[in-house]
């Protein structure tokens, strides 16, 4: 009986792949592939090299991995499968190479738990003025009155809106689930089956999503359809004292129309992404006492991150096998994916 030779992967992580593979992981990894690992240091320059010593179908990729040019590709064609154990897929593989059909796959909903405990925390953090209280006891040697205490607010029985309902959005539901909120969602790629399943209402519009929440979570993919789609119009529709919260893309809000909503102190907000990261350091956002910024953390946080590589063993395991993967990048989601 003749036996085929193990698909051969080169593990092209650029930094933390301990993280995503600890060593129980990556002796599974071993067992499921013919792993080679990058001789020397890592880089673009000297990538078509590596690919060509170690000549791999499977590339997996992570933060700080090379980019996999058009180019590279036609020079290595025996790579037909880029296992990204992160999100976005644009610094690591080139438009074209995806739309060439090479097979590609990112993180999935493996991290959607840990996304979803970061909504959660800017949602009670906006409810609770945490950054407000932070300041006041940090910077200025302050309490907070009697009178002051009254503007806190708790999370239960809450209108809370979902702005984007994939799998993320349908993680913090769960965890929504002892505050015992009204949930709402808009999303029109997702099928109504979903809502009702999830025991979340379908909203028509995102104008009454905004209009008729006093939480608002932002859960959408990024890219040209969702520019600055939360403006002006939509901020001036969001009840008095109702909170918005991003940890999507920061490109879905217009920064300017949000800062100038937030100076009137009618809203609070909670956000990790931003239009441009690092933030500028003279961003409007900054020291704004009802603004909880965080510094796009919200994914995988550093003892989950191994979620993600489990997701990749199970998609190179179903690879190997002959499986249908999960977390496939096609063109349009690669365009999302900013």
């Amino acid at each position: 009986m003749t036996v085929a030779p193990p698909v051969r992967a080169l593990l092209a992580i650029g930094r933390d792949a301990n993280q995503f593979f600890p060593a129980d992981r990556l002796g599974l990894l071993r067992s499921l592939v013919d792993l080679r690992l990058p001789e020397g240091r890592l880089c673009q320059e000297r990538y078509s090299e590596q690919l060509a010593a170690s000549r791999p179908e499977i590339v997996i990729t992570g933060w700080g991995s090379p980019c996999l040019t058009a180019a590279l590709w036609a020079a290595h064609p025996q790579v037909r499968y880029v296992c990204h154990v992160a999100g976005t897929v644009r610094s690591v593989v080139e438009r074209r190479v995806v739309e060439a059909g090479l097979l590609v796959t990112n993180w999935g909903d493996s991290i959607s738990r840990t996304v979803a405990e970061a909504a959660l925390l800017g949602i009670l953090s906006c409810l609770r003025r945490t950054t407000h209280v932070d300041l006041l006891m940090h910077r200025d040697s302050g309490w907070f009155g009697r009178d002051q205490r009254g503007s806190l607010r708790s999370l239960f029985h809450r209108r809370v809106g979902l702005h984007g309902f994939g799998q993320v959005a349908q993680a913090l539901v769960r965890l929504l689930a002892p505050f015992q909120c009204a949930v709402a969602a808009f999303d029109p790629f997702v099928p109504a089956s979903v809502f009702e399943a999830c025991g979340v209402r379908q909203m028509a519009t995102l104008e009454e999503l905004y209009a008729t929440s006093e939480v608002v979570s932002i859960h959408c993919p990024g890219g040209a359809a969702t520019y600055h789609s939360v403006g002006a119009p939509l901020l001036g529709l969001m009840k008095d004292g109702s909170c918005l919260i991003n940890t999507a893309r920061g490109s879905v809000i217009d920064t300017e129309a949000l800062a100038r909503e937030l100076a009137t102190g009618r809203v609070s907000a909670a956000l990790d992404v931003f239009e441009d990261e690092p933030l500028p350091e003279a961003s409007p956002l900054r020291g704004l006492p009802n603004c909880q910024l965080t510094c796009h953390t919200a994914g995988p946080t550093v003892d989950r991150v191994v979620d993600a590589g489990d997701a990749a063993l199970a998609n190179i395991a179903r690879y190997v096998e002959g499986g249908r993967l999960v977390g496939v990048v096609d063109a349009d989601q690669y365009e999302r994916h900013s």
